[in-house]
């Protein structure tokens, strides 16, 4: 008999007994690749947010100033029809003057 055929051999003690360390190991390994996953899942919902912060942030910068743009538009047009109807109260005094 070779020694192979002694290891596989059911008298043999050795290969019995059940080897423990390999659940363990399995365990281990599976619990590394659950905290990468959610290590990774934690990364990326990170950036996802700050990616739409940014968004948002750039949205409302966008907003602020086309309100600004559309306030500035609408004061100049109200001066300019204060400015006509003035002219036109002045006209008609210098008219009524004469």
């Amino acid at each position: 008999m070779s020694n192979n055929e002694e290891r596989h051999q059911p008298g043999n003690n050795q290969s019995v007994t059940p080897d423990i360390t390999d659940p363990m190991f399995q365990s281990i390994r599976a619990w590394n690749e659950l905290l990468a996953a959610s290590t990774d899942m934690a990364f990326d919902l990170v950036l996802k947010h700050w990616d739409y912060s940014r968004s948002l942030r750039h949205s409302t910068e966008q907003a602020v100033a086309d309100a600004i743009r559309t306030q500035q538009r609408l004061s100049q047009e109200m001066m300019q029809a204060w400015q006509g109807y003035v002219g036109d109260i002045q006209t008609i005094i210098q008219r009524m003057r004469k």
